[in-house]
């Protein structure tokens, strides 16, 4: 009987270790553009959170061309959800107030080719297409010049 419970014993204890998932290693360098799937970027630009489930969307302005990205929850690149895009300045604004974005060569972000001069201060609209026969997602809110700035994601920010 004894031998019975030692061995159940082992037996549980090696299925709970298999059951484990192994851990994700995640990348400890920050990528430079152009980024592929998994690259760590820094934090820069507008970020809009859609919940726990969905990648977050991060628009940002790059050598002052409009970039487009989907961030999953670690910071890295994801897959994009769709090839297209736009974006409309609302407002006074210097130079086109309206840009279509397409799916960068790399193929993981959308971009513009549109030079946007600084300082970058823009009431933004970002409008998702309809997928699936469902409504297009708008976004609005305000970009600002300080979003421009780069943050390093492996730095302590309170040193």
């Amino acid at each position: 009987m004894k031998f019975f419970f030692h061995t159940l014993l082992v037996l549980l204890s090696s299925l709970s270790l298999c059951a484990q998932e192994e851990p994700v290693e995640l990348p400890t360098e920050v990528s430079e553009p152009p980024y592929e799937l998994g690259d760590l970027v820094t934090e820069q630009g507008y970020y809009v959170d859609r919940g726990e489930e969905e990648p977050r969307i991060n628009l940002r302005i790059v050598d002052n061309r409009l970039r487009l990205y989907w961030i999953d929850e670690n910071g890295l690149i994801a897959e994009p959800e769709t090839e297209t895009a736009t974006v409309r300045f609302t407002g006074v604004v210097r130079g086109r107030s309206y840009h279509h974005l397409k799916l960068l060569p790399d193929g993981f972000g959308l971009g513009a080719p549109g030079i946007l001069p600084p300082p970058h201060l823009y009431n933004v609209i970002l409008v998702l297409p309809a997928v699936d026969g469902e409504e297009p997602v708008s976004y609005s809110f305000r970009y600002q010049p300080s979003m421009d700035t780069e943050v390093d994601p492996t730095t302590d920010s309170d040193s």
